[in-house]
């Protein structure tokens, strides 16, 4: 299927949708019997394979698509991806539905009512422009007038966007990803190594996670799967041990070999505990202790003072017993490895770097090593990361790429506050979802797979990458490319805007990203596991051979592959940073009852703790309204298209509830209905509830989620922390 709507149709269609901006059901049918007609004639029939990347969450896993007639019809892993090697996610897969999405944006529009009222007026592209450029020139590049917020991404493309706003005099903000880009910080503090830390689990023996999703979305979904699955099946010794540390049954508990209830917050105490029988039956790692002997003493005589197995197991509920045979059991095997989750405290992130350097995981196979800078990329965005204190957000032009600020629980409040005193909000999201609500003015951006890519994956495999690909396939609607935007919008504002963008479009960055890459002499397109392995042989050896004829088919071949990767990697850079420091500089030590947060204040009324959960398949980056995503909700036991919330069976029974109820969640600050799902060994103080974003005002499947679990905590609160609730029948 090659036609596409042109402006006029849009407008026609769009007509009879939702405030005349999405496609609707006349738009949706006319492509689908462009479809048919295209498909009944079985001589036309053309079918063709495309390399592209997802973009569904940061990990930008390589991916092959399946286009039947200009039509694509399916979505499976990039065999030569190093990250997915020819797996796909949920998410990926259903990706296909945000380019066939009866409720896309058709092209530019102006808000006409108040914000929120969902009431727009299409304009023309020309005259988008001019109202930006209006509202640049208005804020006069002053600072602190303008925000520019985007989902965290890595690589030329994401430079392009900070040079642009950072010219207007723009604060550039990205939403934090639960990528080990988050942990780089704290791993640097302890190590002294500036650097992304990269997490040997398909090389362990034993691990030890501290709240991590590895089986589910942990750093990098595929290659946490990928990496678990090996670390399970063993290769050539025995199969690897999993212990869990967790709130809730997750999907990394279920399939753990033991799951061991513990409070998020409590979880420090827990793995201190741990290092301080290892301390006091001098059973650290001996390697690790002769690099250690002049940052451990005071810290050893901390530990063992404070965490004593007995005020640990006050603290945390877990029996003396199986403390100490957890720390026994951990060091007892060859190469143990302790893993935390992306969006920890750094109390617990500080706790199990610390423990990895007692058992000696720093720079060795199943253990923790550095990760390489990330290639063709200007700085990471962690260094930007998030918006500061609400309070002191107070921008008049709000510039959103896409709506994971408004998504995450992390960045709602900021986010908020960012949107409350602004006086223009612009949104390029493609979608009809948060940020199109807040927006006075929508510049649709091609879908990812309508555009080109240069992105820089999240730290996962130790070598360096970039994810390239071309569009799959035309643009179906009157959106247009980010870049191009961008660029016609400086040369029209002036100023200094025009220098700092020397691109034309997202094809030029690509261009000149793949111009850079072919003279590295190093890596190549984007390779088998053998070939990579092959290639980082010759590299270790001193050797590179170019794996294209010349350099003019170097473009094509990456084009081809999906990307460009260097499988080079050698470690020794925390060994060699330890040695120089004397061993980890260990934060300072709190006292037992300061490791443990105070938590929700419970009352009679709320006497239950309730923490928010994201599941795998809610998509936090792109379309909020894909079917595909719904039907997987609550899997293995809970409804689809609904949320729901997890409960001890005897809090239940109290409570005359039963599995399968619609129950009401109230807090001081408001209720929420989901579908209650009852979790054997879950603490009968503790509730757990899914996260799943409410768009009244998105698509028509995004509106069927009803209510904001985010409503329950109280403004200016971060939703990730824990709320006092009482749950009853709805």
């Amino acid at each position: 299927m090659t036609e596409t709507i042109t402006r006029r149709t849009a407008l026609q269609y769009g007509g009879a949708a939702l405030a005349g901006i999405t496609l609707g059901e006349l738009g949706r049918l006319h492509f689908a019997h462009v479809d048919e007609q295209a498909g009944m004639v079985r001589a036309a029939t053309t079918e063709r394979w495309a390399m592209s990347v997802c973009r569904e969450c940061p990990a930008a896993c390589g991916i092959h698509v399946r286009v039947v007639n200009g039509t694509p019809v399916k979505i499976d892993g990039n065999p030569k991806c190093p990250i997915a090697r020819g797996r796909l996610c949920a998410k990926g897969q259903a990706s296909v539905e945000a380019l066939l999405d009866p409720d896309r944006l058709v092209g530019p529009a102006k808000r006409v009512g108040a914000r929120g009222e969902g009431r727009w007026q299409p304009i023309t592209w020309e005259a988008a422009t001019a109202l930006l450029v209006e509202q640049l020139h208005a804020r006069g590049g002053r600072p602190g007038e303008t925000l520019a917020v985007a989902a965290e991404e890595r690589g030329p493309v994401a430079d392009a966007w900070s040079a642009f706003w950072s010219a207007a005099g723009a604060q550039v903000a990205w939403t934090p990803a639960a990528t080990a880009s988050q942990l780089r910080s704290r791993f640097e503090a302890i190590t002294g190594v500036a650097a992304d830390p990269h997490f040997d689990v398909e090389h362990a023996s034993f691990v030890l996670s501290a709240g991590a999703p590895l089986a589910e979305t942990w750093l990098s979904p595929l290659w946490s799967q990928r990496s678990y699955g090996r670390f399970r099946r063993g290769n050539a010794r025995s199969r690897g041990r999993l212990v869990q540390l967790d709130d809730r049954r997750s999907m990394t508990a279920r399939k753990a070999d033991e799951w061991i209830v513990v409070d998020t917050d409590r979880q420090p105490a827990l793995v201190y505990g741990l290092m301080g029988v290892l301390l006091r039956e001098s059973r650290i790692d001996p390697a690790a202790s002769q690099g250690l002997a002049a940052s451990l003493a005071e810290f050893e005589r901390g530990v063992v003072a404070r965490f004593t197995p007995d005020e640990v197991a006050r603290l945390t509920g877990v029996p003396v017993v199986t403390i100490l045979r957890l720390a026994r059991d951990l060091i007892a095997t060859p190469q143990p490895l302790v893993i935390v989750a992306a969006d920890a405290e750094p109390e617990l992130i500080d706790a199990v770097m610390s423990l990895n350097g007692l058992i000696g995981a720093f720079d060795r196979p199943g253990g923790v090593l550095a990760a390489l800078p990330a290639i063709e990329s200007a700085a990471p965005p962690g260094a930007a990361a998030g918006l500061g204190t609400p309070a002191n957000i107070k921008p008049q032009l709000v510039a959103l790429r896409d709506a994971s600020a408004l998504r995450s629980l992390s960045m709602m409040n900021e986010t908020r506050a960012a949107l409350k005193t602004a006086g223009f909000v612009v949104s390029f999201s493609p979608f009809l979802d948060e940020a199109a609500g807040a927006a006075d003015l929508l510049m649709p951006a091609h879908t990812s797979l309508e555009s080109w890519h240069a992105v820089v994956p999240a730290p996962a495999v130790p070598g360096q990458a970039i994810a390239i690909a071309a569009p799959v396939v035309a643009p179906r609607l009157d959106t247009q490319d980010l870049m191009a935007v961008l660029k016609t919008t400086a040369t029209k504002a002036g100023g200094n805007l025009p220098a700092a963008c020397p691109w034309e479009s997202t094809q030029d960055l690509v261009s000149a990203t793949l111009g850079r890459l072919a003279t590295a002499h190093r890596g190549g397109p984007y390779a088998t596991s053998y070939e990579s392995d092959w290639i980082q042989q010759l590299e270790r050896g001193g050797w590179w051979t170019s794996p294209v004829a010349s350099r003019d088919d170097f473009p094509n071949a990456v084009l081809a592959a999906g990307g460009w990767a260097d499988p080079f990697f050698e470690p020794g850079q925390i060994r060699r940073s330890l040695k120089d420091l004397g061993g980890p500089r260990f934060a300072p030590l709190p006292a037992a009852e300061q490791v443990v947060a105070a938590g929700a204040k419970r009352t009679a009324q709320f006497p239950l703790a309730l923490r928010a959960f994201t599941p795998a398949v809610v998509n936090l980056l792109g379309s909020p309204n894909q079917p595909a995503l719904f039907e997987l909700l609550g899997q293995p036991e809970g409804a689809p298209w609904r949320r729901w919330v997890e409960l001890n069976p005897e809090t239940a029974r109290d409570a005359g509830l039963e599995a399968g109820a619609t129950v009401r969640i109230t807090s001081e600050h408001g209720s929420v209905d989901a579908s209650m799902v009852l979790v054997d060994g879950m603490s009968r103080d503790a509730v757990a509830l899914s996260f799943v974003p409410s768009v009244p005002n998105g698509g028509r499947w995004a509106q069927m989620v009803g209510g904001d679990v985010r409503g329950l905590w109280p403004a200016g609160v971060d939703p990730s922390n824990v709320v006092a609730v009482r749950v009853s029948r709805a």
